[in-house]
């Protein structure tokens, strides 16, 4: 039952069975089952079922079991020890139990179990360095195609490609699991294999492939009661929209990732940087992306987390070092880690140093790192443009690089795709740098036709398409860098155009366009 995705009636089974003698033939059979429903409660990210039943199998199974039973018990209890509500957990003696596993399993003739533990200790060598985590994914592959384990060699094939994907971006490793995983028939590996494809399409701002890989696996994962690729889909889609500008559908998005209980996963550092902190630059927000950044922190330091996408090792320095909050060190350490060898993080951890050394007069050696920075980021456009917008101002302060240029780049990419505040802000940049601006007259065409019959200006439906959140004022101004003042006169404006008695009716009536017409 269990293994074959029925969980809750596997556990009401479990529960159901008449007691035996511990230490017994009968009880070392139970124990066996006791273990496997743990594997699968720990694979569906259950961690209190998962705790049970590696209680019961140890009762069952007394202080000496076979070593058999003893690494497979283990390897079982070591995955069950990354979940939160685990932090008491020791992380070397979790890596000490995955080896031992691993170990004992390949002596014993146990090829699932070594596979098993493997995996586990590709996950926590990922702290080492993602060269000695490859290595135990390797040795996964070459276990599971000796003993012909077709599942377990897509499962190490699945990984090898989510390893590849975050280290350089190309995701033509994990195109290839999938197919593997097709082929085999594994539905959930597939759905696994399309959440990582989606946010990866998500990364590279190819916005139509990553919908379109939602839409296939969103639905179906949660049919099936595949709770971990669901929730990362959920998530895909959530992260989708905040590198889109899109609040509302971000909002939209992380509701039902909490319904699915993504808060209590160990998705939660993602949800926090790659999500919540990028949706909030995208509003010029640089504050409130701080804030969720050092929740990420927070978090992580809490918890014992092997996923490096959160901002944390990339992000999160560079907006430090721009406020003037980090200093080399804490760059130096950083750039040590792990994290930073993942292509999403050196992209921003190098504007990170090119602004240290602009800020310590190495004008030169500033430039050739954005220059760097900008080939790194050609698979990313949303970082790209991104990053080039935030360090302009440093650049244009302390004198080096092309931040004009640099402007009118990221001015012109978020023009493009819809996403105003940071338009806004590139063209105040412009401005300050008495530089010229395009207005983008022909920006007429993003304007709805009922708006634009009714005279509504590019300028003020700028300031129309955020009004679903009801934002105040001074909020509207900040985003778009213009003055609070400029915004009255706009929103005096619209409410004659568009004939509303105020401004409540007038958000109303905002909102009610952007559920007929999304932004491009």
């Amino acid at each position: 039952k269990a293994e074959g995705g029925d969980l809750d009636a596997a556990l009401e089974l479990a529960d159901a069975l008449p007691p035996v003698p511990a230490r017994t033939e009968a009880a070392d059979r139970r124990g066996e089952i006791h273990i496997k429903i743990a594997w699968v409660a720990v694979m569906a990210e259950r961690a209190a079922d998962a705790a049970r039943q590696i209680e019961a199998a140890r009762a069952l199974l007394g202080e000496e079991p076979a070593p058999g039973r003893r690494a497979a018990l283990g390897v079982a209890d070591a995955h069950l020890a990354l979940m939160p509500g685990q932090e008491h957990r020791c992380p070397s003696e979790t890596e000490r139990a995955a080896r031992e596993a691993a170990e004992i399993a390949e002596a014993e003739g146990l090829p699932v179990v070594a596979c098993q533990a493997w995996q586990l200790l590709a996950l926590l060598l990922r702290e080492r360095g993602f060269d000695a985590a490859d290595a135990c994914l390797e040795r996964m592959l070459a276990l599971s195609t000796d003993h012909d384990l077709p599942v377990w060699r897509v499962e190490a094939l699945v990984r090898l490609g989510a390893n590849a994907f975050m280290r350089t971006g190309d995701s033509s490793r994990l195109r290839s699991a999938r197919a593997a995983a097709v082929e085999l028939g594994a539905l959930l590996l597939t759905q696994t294999v399309d959440g990582l494809l989606a946010m990866n399409a998500v990364l590279c701002a190819r916005w139509d492939e990553a919908q379109e890989i939602i839409d296939r696996s969103l639905e179906a994962s949660a049919r099936v009661g595949n709770h971990s690729a669901h929730r990362y889909l959920l998530l895909s889609s959530a992260t989708m929209a905040a590198h889109r500008g899109r609040r509302r559908d971000m909002d939209r998005s992380l509701a039902a990732f909490k319904r699915a209980g993504g808060e209590q996963s160990l998705l939660v550092p993602h949800q926090l940087g790659l999500c919540r902190a990028i949706g909030a630059l995208l509003e010029e927000d640089r504050e409130r992306a701080l804030e969720k950044l050092d929740a990420v922190l927070a978090w992580e330091r809490d918890h014992p987390s092997y996923f490096y996408l959160s901002g944390s090792y990339g992000l999160r320095p560079l907006l430090r070092v721009l406020t003037g909050a980090a200093d080399g060190a804490e760059f130096a350490a950083v750039r040590a880690s792990p994290g930073a060898q993942l292509a999403w993080n050196g992209q921003f951890l190098e504007l990170a140093e090119a602004v240290l050394l602009g800020r310590d007069g190495d004008r030169s050696g500033a430039a050739r790192l954005v220059a760097s920075f900008d080939a790194r980021a050609t698979p990313f456009p949303v970082a790209r443009h991104l990053g080039l917008r935030l360090v302009a101002d440093a650049a244009r302060t302390d004198g080096w690089g092309e931040p004009v240029a640099w402007l009118r780049r990221a001015e012109e990419f978020f023009y493009g795709v819809g996403v105003q505040p940071v338009a806004s802000a590139c063209r105040a940049g412009l401005r300050q740098a008495g530089a010229s601006v395009t207005q983008h007259r022909g920006g007429w065409d993003r304007i709805p036709l009922s708006l634009r019959t009714s005279g509504v200006t590019p300028r003020e439906y700028e300031v129309f398409v955020l009004l679903p959140e009801r934002p105040g004022n001074q909020q509207i101004a900040r985003r778009l860098s213009i003055s609070p003042r400029t915004v009255e006169k706009h929103m005096a404006s619209l409410l004659s155009k568009t004939g509303r008695a105020d401004r409540s009716a007038l958000c109303e009536f905002a909102a009610e366009c952007a559920v007929e017409v999304e932004p491009a």
